[in-house]
């Protein structure tokens, strides 16, 4: 189709410059092709030949997405929201305000946060609000002195916590009630920024060893702490940016791994990129000598677009707390939702072009129709092809990030 259109676009202006160089009666046997005289016919032939490469393409280009932005987009984003809704829908079905999977009996604390996370991101936590209040009271009823235990381990992990304290922020702009006192959590938060170490966090509430220190659980705390408030605090804000940017200043262009030494990850990148467009300008303006979020924007639509990336999976090393070596099985990250919100900000912020833009589209809506299951009506979770389906069913965080990568792209314009 492409081809006959350009075959339409060549002949149409090929003979509109011909009939032009009639109509002003110029003299073929005197037109000039640089200082070689050329017979008509040669003109006429450099006329086509610039209008097939250089100028169809481009108006093929622009016509190609002048369609997609009148047409297909607006279909692909009514397939985002109806699919969001029915996620939201089978999140809300499930049991336990969440378990791991969706037929978990028991709240896993962290899978708890990530939904309680993406029903106040989309704003649906207002509709349902008391599906949102239970979950949240779930979670204040677990939060001991030093943070939110993970179940699996049996104390508070800094991801754990992180989540935490980004809800107890979320419910300070906006209270649901289920809130009281935030002093319990600011002095959460005094002491998860008391245990950063050189190189940042590890999975723990325990100061970290270099070997220990992670960039996701680093990510999560650094995310944590600047929406607490941290980056304006009188006292711990100019040492907190100097951390900030320090963490930016050590991973030299645009994209991140794990650890230091780890090769690129979509997540990671996508995070960091995430986090560098909530930064104020000033911020942003002193991390940027070090740092390309174009260059990160880059390796992320290659990672999801061209590479089709869904899922990428961090293995933990364990951990030595009090003398007592303690195991983490890998964790699994949602690298597709964490694509679609870094690359709607990258769009929003011009450093993604309007093409590709509409390609994270094609491949969003590629997602939705392959990879979504729906166990029941008006209800969809989110099964990706390179994660294993536990015995209980799929996995409600899955859904959760699922969500909100969603939501970032109903919001880009």
């Amino acid at each position: 189709m492409g081809t006959i259109i350009r075959i339409i676009i060549t002949a149409v202006l090929s003979a509109v410059a011909i009939a032009a160089a009639s109509f002003f009666k110029l003299d073929p046997g005197k037109l000039q092709i640089g200082q070689v005289s050329a017979a008509f016919i040669a003109a006429a032939i450099a006329v086509v030949l610039l209008i097939w490469f250089i100028i169809a393409p481009v108006i093929c280009a622009f016509l190609k997405n002048l369609r997609f932005s009148l047409s297909t987009k607006r279909k692909i984003r009514g397939q985002i929201r109806s699919r969001q809704r029915s996620l939201l829908n089978w999140l809300l079905s499930r049991p336990a305000h969440w378990g791991i999977t969706g037929t978990a009996s028991e709240p896993q604390y962290a899978n708890t946060c990530e939904a309680l996370l993406a029903l106040r991101g989309t704003g649906y936590y207002e509709k349902k609000r008391e599906s949102y209040r239970g979950g949240l009271q779930t979670i204040i009823e677990a939060v001991v002195p030093t943070g939110l235990p993970s179940r699996t381990v049996n104390r508070p992990t800094v991801i754990n916590t992180s989540m935490l304290l980004c809800l107890a922020a979320l419910e300070r702009q906006k209270s649901t009630g289920v809130i009281d006192s935030f002093d319990l959590y600011d002095e959460i938060a005094a002491n998860l920024w008391f245990l950063h170490a050189e190189d940042g966090w590890g999975p723990l509430i325990l100061k970290a060893s270099k070997k220990e220190a992670r960039l996701v659980n680093t990510w999560w705390a650094l995310n944590a702490l600047f929406r607490y408030g941290y980056l304006e605090r009188p006292e711990e804000g100019a040492e907190f940016r100097q951390f900030l940017t320090g963490i930016y200043e050590k991973n030299r262009g645009g994209t991140f791994g794990y650890s230091a030494s780890d090769s690129p990850r979509l997540t990671v990148t996508a995070m960091y990129l995430l986090l560098y467009y909530d930064l104020p300008k000033s911020v942003r303006e002193e991390i940027r000598h070090d740092y390309d979020p174009q260059q990160a924007a880059e390796f992320i639509y290659r990672r999801f677009v061209d590479e089709k990336c869904q899922v990428e999976t961090e293995s933990i090393d364990g951990t030595f707390a009090g003398g007592t070596y303690i195991a983490h099985t890998p964790w699994k990250h949602i690298a597709s939702a964490y694509a679609m919100q870094a690359l709607a900000a990258a769009r929003k912020n011009r450093d993604l072009s309007p093409k590709k833009m509409n390609e994270v589209f094609r491949r969003t809506s590629q997602i939705l129709s392959g990879d979504l299951r729906s166990p029941a009506v008006n209800e969809s979770c989110y099964l990706p092809s390179d994660i294993e389906v536990p015995r209980t069913g799929p996995y409600t965080f899955a859904a959760s990030y699922l969500i909100m990568g969603l939501d970032a792209l109903l919001n880009c314009r």
